[in-house]
């Protein structure tokens, strides 16, 4: 009796990662390997026979108290791309250097080896690492290798072992306006890591829009258009001056948009902000709210009469009643576009939708809403920043409507989605 409590407590002590160089590994068995510490999980691989390139997911949880040293996934036979060495990688739970190691040093093999830059890898978190490789074949076993505190746990995966296939990253970011909190919150739905906290934006920042590269938001007081790399960080709070009471914010692949609902205008800039416009497009003397770009058109929501306004990309064309809601008691703010229908926030509790062409309107296309001031949209899901207290989410078809997909926001109003 008395040895089988010292060998419980030896274990006890190695899965918390306190006992001096505790190590274990594993060999291949399957598509999820788990230790004291550690949950590897082989998500699968996706092939992109344009560019000969194949992406490789692993999802990692730390079940341990002591925070994660490094995780590395083995790249011996493959040819690494990315993420690129000495590089960063934007994970949920931190930003992570990034380093390619050979067969000496830390971790002992070819890998790409992820360190996290802030302390937040432990007490079963969880974080997805994709690498890209070249010379892919799924007949190849890897290692991968975690290290927290002094535990050290290596697993061995076959690759054509998967527990599915791996999905694009796609966090949902949204402002928190209530009073005192100034920030903008993410979620990745896939990992449910939530920041409420991402970025202080010191100021009552609306809208929020994001591409590959950054975030960028409207400074509703200091008149200005915030930005930062999609990672938080290097926030530069004047990206843009010179606004007008902006609300909404908007992206391309060419310019960042807003508009200035003091002036009755859109602005627009180059994606580096030069180039300001701040009268690129003049809406409806009262202003404009919500606002969304896609490959042919800008749109944005006049307050006053209640319209969706249309121009082409150039600023030509401008219709500023491409949707007219003249007495449906619609109350206009955010708005979001897709391949296939333009979709509003309506402050009395509905989210709506309508065709590109204009036709197809129902203003009543996702009801129970709380206030709802932004909306955005991505491949499959439609999701709305309830002013009350939460982020709701639907299926594209409105259907499964989860009014609490994210609970507990203090007050959102804009909301974005990672680009496909």
């Amino acid at each position: 009796m008395k040895y089988t409590r010292i060998l419980s407590l030896i274990a006890l002590v190695a899965g918390l990662g306190l006992m001096p160089g505790w190590e274990s590994s594993s060999a291949a068995q399957g598509c999820q390997q788990e230790g004291a510490c550690f949950v590897f999980e082989s998500q699968g691989y996706i092939a992109d026979p344009a560019t000969g390139q194949t992406t490789i997911a692993f999802r990692v949880t730390n079940k341990c108290r002591s925070l994660v040293s490094y995780v590395a996934i083995g790249t011996g036979g493959f040819t690494r791309v990315t993420p690129a060495d000495r590089g960063s990688y934007n994970g949920d739970l931190s930003p992570y250097d990034v380093s390619w190691t050979g067969t000496g040093g830390t971790p002992g093999f070819e890998s790409v080896k992820f360190t996290p830059t802030l302390k937040t890898f432990a007490n079963s978190a969880s974080e997805v690492f994709n690498i890209v490789v070249s010379n892919f074949s799924p007949a190849i076993m890897v290692t991968v290798r975690a290290k927290a505190g002094n535990a050290q746990e290596t697993y061995n995966f076959m690759l054509n072992q998967t527990c599915g296939l791996p999905t694009p990253t796609r966090r949902i970011y949204w402002t928190n306006i209530a009073l005192g909190t100034d920030m903008i919150g993410r979620m990745n739905p896939k990992t449910q890591n939530l920041n409420q906290s991402f970025i202080n934006t010191n100021d009552v920042g609306f809208g929020v829009a994001v591409d590959r590269s950054h975030i960028y938001w409207a400074n509703h007081v200091t008149n200005t258009i915030g930005r930062a790399d999609v990672d938080g960080r290097n926030v530069d709070q004047n990206f843009i001056t010179g606004a007008s009471r902006p609300y909404f914010v908007a992206v391309d692949s060419r310019y960042v948009y807003w508009t200035n609902v003091a002036s009755g205008t859109i602005g627009r800039a180059d994606l580096d902000g030069r180039n300001v416009n701040q009268n690129f497009i003049t809406t409806h003397p009262v202003g404009a709210f919500g606002l969304a770009v896609d490959s042919s058109h800008i749109y944005w929501a006049n307050v006053n009469p209640e319209t969706i306004g249309r121009a082409d990309l150039d600023g030509q064309n401008v219709d500023q009643n491409f949707l007219v809601f003249t007495g449906q008691g619609v109350g206009l703010y955010g708005l979001a576009v897709d391949s296939n229908y333009i979709y509003w926030a309506d402050i009395n509790n509905h989210i709506g939708r309508a065709g590109l062409d204009g036709q197809n309107v129902n203003v009543t296309f996702i009801s129970d809403c709380q206030q709802p001031r932004g909306v955005a949209v991505d491949r499959s899901h439609v999701y709305w920043a309830n002013d009350g207290n939460s982020i709701g989410r639907a299926d594209l078809d409105g259907q499964n409507v989860n009014q609490q997909f994210v609970p507990n926001c203090p007050s959102p109003f804009g909301i974005a989605v990672d680009p496909e």
